[in-house]
C-alpha cells in the first residue's frame, strides 16, 4: 500500500452517499463506504456535511481497489490494491467493516 496522498478531483468535503455512488460505472464495478460510529464522525465530518455524509471509500474494480479517506479537510488517496497481489493481505478483512453501497463484488463477505 502506497503512503496517502491527496486525492485529484475530490471535493473539499465529504462525499453524500448519491456523490459516492455516482464513482459507480466504467471500471469501477462496486462501491464500499465506512458507517463510522459517532465518535468518529463528530471530529472528522464539518457541521455543514450532508447527513448521510461519507468519510472512507473503497471503489473495486475488475482489477483492483482504490482506497480514499476524508481526512484533515480534504480526500487522501490511498493507493491501489491489485487483485492478484499474492504479497497483498486479503482486502475481505478490511472489506469486512465495510459495507456495499453500490454495484457487486468479487468478494464473498459475510
Amino acid at each position: 500500500m502506497d503512503q496517502p496522498e491527496p486525492a485529484e478531483d475530490w471535493p473539499g468535503r465529504p462525499l453524500s452517499e448519491a456523490e459516492a455512488e455516482d464513482h459507480l460505472g466504467g471500471d469501477v464495478v462496486g462501491v464500499w463506504v465506512m458507517d463510522h460510529d459517532e465518535g468518529v464522525r463528530s471530529v472528522t465530518v464539518p457541521a455543514d456535511a450532508p447527513e448521510d455524509a461519507v468519510i472512507d471509500v473503497v471503489l473495486e474494480t475488475e482489477d483492483a481497489f482504490e482506497m480514499y479517506s476524508y481526512t484533515g479537510g480534504r480526500w487522501m488517496d490511498y493507493g491501489v490494491q491489485h487483485k492478484d497481489d499474492k504479497e497483498a493481505p486479503s482486502m475481505a478483512g478490511t472489506l469486512a467493516s465495510y459495507r456495499l453501497l453500490a454495484g457487486e463484488s468479487t468478494l464473498n463477505i459475510g
